[in-house]
């Protein structure tokens, strides 16, 4: 479990250094780990820290959080979208398009009620994480799993999470100060706790594998190497003998996250749209007029969506090709994403035309295996 009293002691440590630093870059990697510091308090699912807080919260409609870290709050708006991204025309456009072809595809209808409760302990999300990560072949990876399964102190288990994560079952925090990263997994006591643990270990081994800021690096595509891994993961539990129709609800929910979100963002647009230039004017909008009514949200969402495309395409060419596939995700990892040009992945075989394919073909993911979907009303 967390330290409390040692993240305590960084925390008041990273404090005394920001006030004596000039130095920019540093004073990124001390904000960054004081956000971190909080967060992990916060979430830590102690009385004093998220308790006490959820329930203030809940008397004053959350004024007490709304007030506490209004300021931790900005900080972090500022380090992750002060600076924003470059976003030429042409790419803008070729986003839409991936929204619009996975909003177009039917997903069926999962009852989440459906999950079978079942027995899930620390030792036994640690135990199944290594061997997947065992499973990949791949020494450096495994290596790096390690770091983060074999340290106690930088797994958290807990039953309550803080109200403004209430929808978030895991969650990864990033020490770049003391070269750490941090997991913490809302127990659901089914078989979702197994993919949310291993996804929380990708994210940490990516944090090892290249310590990014965000003055340094196009924010957006920070889950294609966990949605890569959650891909793997599910046919590894399937493979290991897993209840078969458990884990096609988990292929099922996966679909339906970035189905919903890219109906979600077409929505949203739309409305936006609408609001801005009218019915009638907003049927065939320009460029210009799209990036008017862009917020950074909804250009995190139209990322978003790239991010799941390209983490399908790993998850095919690690299908076909295991050495080639796992050698371009260590490759995705290790590089940087430059914030003053179009992103482009050709590097890794995901160019835009390859892109474009995934996004046909991501549409039977989890239709693949109809007999075992579990509808609402089945």
């Amino acid at each position: 479990m967390w330290k409390i009293e040692e993240i305590k002691q960084k925390q008041e440590y990273v404090r005394e250094r920001l006030n004596h630093c000039m130095d920019p870059k540093e004073k990124e990697k001390l904000e960054l780990s004081l956000i971190t510091y909080n967060e992990l308090l916060s979430n830590s699912g102690t009385l004093r820290y998220t308790r006490i807080p959820n329930l203030l919260d809940k008397l004053t409609k959350d004024n007490f959080s709304n007030k506490k870290e209004k300021d931790l709050a900005r900080l972090e708006v500022e380090l992750f979208f002060g600076d924003e991204a470059y976003i030429s025309d042409e790419y803008l456009n070729f986003l839409l398009q991936l929204c619009d072809r996975v909003s177009e595809r039917e997903v069926p209808e999962l009852d989440e009620t459906l999950f079978v409760p079942m027995a899930v302990t620390k030792e036994s999300l640690i135990e199944l994480s290594k061997k997947f990560y065992a499973s990949l072949q791949d020494e450096e990876i495994l290596e790096l799993a390690n770091k983060v399964l074999n340290d106690e102190s930088s797994m958290n288990f807990s039953h309550i999470a803080r109200r403004s994560r209430s929808d978030c079952k895991g969650l990864t925090l990033n020490d770049y100060i003391f070269d750490k990263s941090y997991i913490n997994v809302t127990s659901q006591n089914n078989i979702f706790d197994y993919q949310v643990f291993n996804h929380e270990v990708m994210h940490g081994i990516d944090f090892y594998m290249r310590k990014k800021v965000p003055s340094e690096n196009y924010y957006g595509f920070h889950e294609v190497p966990t949605y890569t891994i959650d891909y793997l993961f599910l046919d590894y539990l399937e493979e290991n003998g897993l209840d078969p129709n458990q884990v096609q609800m988990l292929r099922c929910q996966k679909d339906n996250y970035l189905h919903l979100l890219a109906t979600l963002t077409k929505t949203q647009i739309r409305s936006q749209l609408i609001r801005e230039y009218g019915v009638k004017n907003s049927k065939n909008p320009s460029m210009d007029q799209i990036r008017k009514i862009l917020t950074v949200e909804l250009k995190k969402q139209l990322l978003d969506i790239q991010a799941g495309i390209m983490a399908y395409g790993l998850k095919e060419q690690i299908r076909e090709n295991k050495k080639i596939g796992i050698s371009h995700l260590k490759q995705f990892m290790r590089n940087t994403i430059p914030k003053d040009q179009t992103p482009d992945f050709s590097y890794i075989g995901l160019s835009n035309n390859e892109l474009l394919k995934y996004s046909e073909q991501i549409r039977n993911y989890s239709m693949q295996s109809q007999d075992h979907i579990s509808v609402k009303g089945k």
